[in-house]
């Protein structure tokens, strides 16, 4: 929840008028990849400046949790900057969603780890609605990314 918060902020920051004159941020699907881009190129840089918190919430069941906790901050980074540019939007978010399809056990075994291990300092109910959060993320990045279109009003009104 936390998470959205941040997303929420940068994509405000974007809608400011010196920000959204820019050409790369001409559309609100615009600023809302870019957002996206920023948000998780910052949490794959946590992964790899506090991975020994992120080793936590990898499920025993997997060898290596320092691997996993590396891949994926390098994948989060990498559909970050995808997100970023037009030509790659698309490409990144389908990475994007199956990343955050991939990471849902590990939040899974974070939230029912119902310890002080946790990377982020909140209370354990906290992780719990965290995990509905992640669809909120898929339907942001498939959006941003122009695999989900939002019909508007005016649009479907002008389309029948």
């Amino acid at each position: 929840m936390s998470f959205a918060i941040v997303l929420l902020t940068l994509f405000a920051l974007l809608h400011l008028p010196p920000l959204r004159r820019l050409p790369a941020l001409a559309t609100p699907q615009d600023r809302a990849a870019v957002a996206a881009g920023l948000f998780f190129i910052g949490a794959g840089v946590m992964h790899f400046a506090m991975p020994l918190r992120y080793d936590a919430m990898i499920p025993p069941q997997l060898p290596s949790p320092r691997f996993w906790v590396l891949l994926s901050g390098a994948f989060q980074v990498a559909g970050g900057v995808g997100m970023l540019l037009r030509r790659t939007r698309r490409l990144a978010s389908l990475g994007l969603i199956a990343l955050l399809l991939a990471i849902l056990p590990a939040n899974i075994h974070e939230a029912r780890a119902n310890s002080a291990s946790h990377v982020l300092p909140f209370p354990d109910w906290y992780f719990w609605l965290r995990i509905p959060f992640q669809l909120v993320y898929v339907a942001w990045v498939a959006w941003a990314g122009g695999l989900w279109r939002i019909r508007t009003r005016a649009r479907l009104e002008a389309h029948g």
